[in-house]
């Protein structure tokens, strides 16, 4: 009898796209927002922009944590226009929270300690930062032509969405790291 193996077929992901109109959703005392879809209730829902730097409305993913501890995706929404305005409002709000991005709108200077990191001096939305950053060359990067993402040292996330907006000295500052 020739030796049989038999090949372990693995079920190709599928997205899943959510009907908006049958999505609610609460906020809880604790932050953590709670679904009700297709008569089941998901807590500690973690919503999750699918393309962060393109679109921050479309392809939202929501997933959950289940009993034993693994994260899965309840679905996909495909546009949150197509929520009430409820809706809409509650999750953008949780999303801008969670993915809050103060943009760097002046370069002062930028040092590098030649020993991994540099020192960006800058001026953003939500002040004046001194911003270490480890590893510069993949976490100070550009994304596309003009805009810059920075991700520092302690985790927190910066962008500049088009540098050639910036004046000319902060150019000039960027001019050797971008």
């Amino acid at each position: 009898m020739p030796n049989e193996t038999k090949d372990e077929v693995y079920e190709v992901d599928k997205l899943t796209l959510l009907d908006c109109a049958k999505i609610h959703l609460t906020q809880e005392k604790s932050g953590f927002l709670t679904l009700e879809y297709g008569g089941q209730t998901y807590s500690r829902v973690d919503p999750t922009r699918l393309i962060p730097f393109l679109s921050k409305t479309t392809y939202i993913s929501l997933s959950y944590e289940n009993e034993e501890k693994e994260f899965r995706e309840i679905g996909v929404i495909k546009d949150m226009k197509e929520l009430s305005e409820k809706q809409y409002k509650l999750l953008d709000r949780f999303l801008e929270y969670k993915y809050y991005m103060p943009e760097i709108t002046k370069v002062y200077s930028i040092r590098d300690n030649m020993r991994g990191a540099i020192f960006v001096k800058a001026d953003t939305t939500s002040g004046e930062k001194t911003i270490c950053v480890r590893d510069w060359y993949q976490n100070f990067r550009m994304l596309s032509a003009k805009y810059l993402y920075v991700n520092d040292a302690d985790g927190n996330k910066y962008f500049c969405s088009d540098i050639e907006k910036l004046d000319r000295k902060s150019r000039n500052v960027l001019e050797m790291f971008t």
